[in-house]
């Protein structure tokens, strides 16, 4: 569906404006809006539409995410007096498909002051560069699991399935 969408979007700019930037992005739009429009038909097309949103909901929230641990070890770095508290946290994960473990575990270590240690199924281990307590940072690991789950799974296939492959 993506190469579809891709296609149709490249060929709508093309005869519209000659391929510009502006007009692919207008044209990724429109194309997105009928790919909705026929999701009402097509389970396939609502399925697609509803990943498309989901991942833009995602890669802006992931991004501010980024900068603000970003900001959070900047502090820390530049005050030598702040008393840091590293932790290893253990944190349960509701799916068990590996491959969506696999893309938290690189999200997480991908986050400034956070670095994914092992996996067991069902339980993830964190290293977390500050943390008063693991509340917090099983929070944030269930809303990173919620949304990419949001964003894999839109019908709702809320374990995930078991995928070993």
């Amino acid at each position: 569906m993506v190469f579809v969408h891709l296609l149709l979007t490249s060929l709508l700019s093309l005869w519209y404006d000659g391929a510009t930037l502006a007009s692919w992005l207008l044209a990724f739009v429109l194309v997105y809006g009928l790919l909705k429009l026929l999701g009402l038909l097509l389970p396939v097309c609502r399925v697609y539409a509803m990943r498309v949103e989901a991942g833009a909901r995602f890669v802006p929230w992931f991004t501010w995410k980024v900068f603000s641990a970003s900001l959070d070890v900047a502090l820390i770095v530049i005050n030598p007096r702040r008393q840091v508290n590293s932790a290893v946290v253990q944190v349960h994960l509701d799916t068990q498909d590996r491959r969506l473990v696999t893309v938290i575990a690189c999200l997480l270590t991908l986050t400034p002051g956070t670095l994914a240690l092992s996996y067991r199924p069902g339980e993830l281990f964190v290293h977390v560069l500050d943390t008063a307590s693991a509340d917090p940072v099983q929070q944030a690991i269930h809303e990173i699991e919620l949304r990419l789950m949001a964003w894999v799974y839109p019908m709702g296939d809320k374990l995930g399935g078991k995928h070993d492959g």
